[in-house]
């Protein structure tokens, strides 16, 4: 088996998001546990180019910045104060391809939206595939797809827990 590092990244999908007046805090996510190695095939042992937490906290930073607004990112929930922070626990990030033709992915989370250390919404989401194709594509881009399944879910909860609650 050789080990081969895919290339995590995050580009913006059009959402339908509500309106938000306030500014936003986007946090790192938190890992449930360690997640290092993030798939295999018959060949290789895939494992991520950053980790994981930050993959999934960039990626909400970068959709909600691309939907106009008014975002910053932070590293820990100390940082972001007072703020309303959308962030959430990364569970599960999983590709295997068990033959040329084959394949399953799977991207779990736990979304959620807090203020002053108070829990104002939480939910888990889950994207996964299971594909027989010939050509089945990019696998770090399956990941980002499997992001786009649950933000299209997930944000626009979010924007109205924040716009329910300011």
């Amino acid at each position: 088996m050789k080990d081969t590092t895919l290339q995590l990244s995050y580009s913006p999908i059009d959402i339908v998001l509500p309106p938000c007046p306030v500014k936003i805090a986007v946090v790192k996510f938190t890992e449930s546990k360690p997640i290092n190695k993030i798939g295999q095939s018959k060949l290789f042992n895939y494992y991520p180019s950053v980790d994981i937490g930050t993959w999934m906290g960039q990626a909400v930073y970068n959709q909600l910045k691309a939907e106009g607004l008014n975002v910053e990112y932070f590293e820990t929930m100390d940082e972001a104060g007072d703020l309303f922070i959308i962030t959430g626990i990364a569970n599960k990030v999983y590709i295997n391809r068990p033959g040329q033709l084959e394949m399953d992915y799977k991207v779990r989370l736990d979304g959620m939206v807090t203020r002053n250390n108070k829990l104002l919404f939480a939910q888990n989401y889950t994207s996964k595939q299971n594909k027989d194709l010939s050509n089945t594509g990019d696998n770090a881009g399956k990941l980002m797809a499997g992001l786009h399944d649950i933000f299209s879910l997930f944000l626009p909860q979010a924007i109205k827990t924040i716009n329910e609650n300011k």
